[in-house]
């Protein structure tokens, strides 16, 4: 009879998320991993400049939350904050809307994700670039377990005229989802 009763619970668990409404709410986690880009300053034209260079960005943590919506084809919004945004003399405030596909599944979600939005940055030194616009586009799987999952994500950022040249950004992320 045990059986039965948790066979029958883990059914009603697992089939919550294929009938919600396909709205979510993930409280998120994450690495972003700079590529390679120069950095300078104004001053910074001679030797005597040399120290407000960055030509080796820093690997920086990153938090956040994301609003999905639609169960097939729908969108979503995510507003994160990286407190060392290229270096540890500047923070950023990140946000896109995307347009996001994922599969209607039950329990294992696979989605792609592309979109566009702006990265807002501010500081001392060279790696305060202003609000500058970013493109961004990603994946990641959300593995359900009744209304409460699990969000594993990587995200590609590019980020147009930052002096001159194109700031890419890959974040690797993983998260708590809340569907309702």
């Amino acid at each position: 009879m045990k059986t039965i009763v948790r066979l029958i619970t883990a059914l009603v668990l697992f089939s919550v998320p294929a009938f919600s409404q396909g709205k979510d709410l993930t409280i998120f986690a994450g690495l972003q991993i700079p590529g390679k880009i120069t950095l300078r300053n104004a001053a910074s034209t001679g030797t005597s400049g040399a120290s407000s260079i960055i030509t080796d960005p820093i690997n920086a943590g990153t938090f956040g939350i994301r609003f999905g919506h639609g169960k097939v084809f729908g969108g979503e919004h995510t507003l994160a904050y990286a407190p060392n945004f290229l270096d540890s003399n500047s923070k950023a405030v990140i946000y896109n809307s995307n347009i996001r596909i994922q599969a209607p599944l039950p329990v294992v979600r696979p989605y792609v994700t592309a979109g566009v939005g702006t990265i807002l940055s501010w500081g001392s030194g060279v790696s305060d670039i202003g609000g500058k616009f970013a493109a961004n586009y990603g994946g990641g799987v959300k593995l359900m377990a009744g209304p409460v999952g699990v969000n594993v994500g990587v995200r590609g950022y590019a980020v147009p005229k930052v002096q001159s040249q194109t700031l890419y950004i890959t974040e690797t992320s993983v998260g708590i989802t809340f569907g309702f």
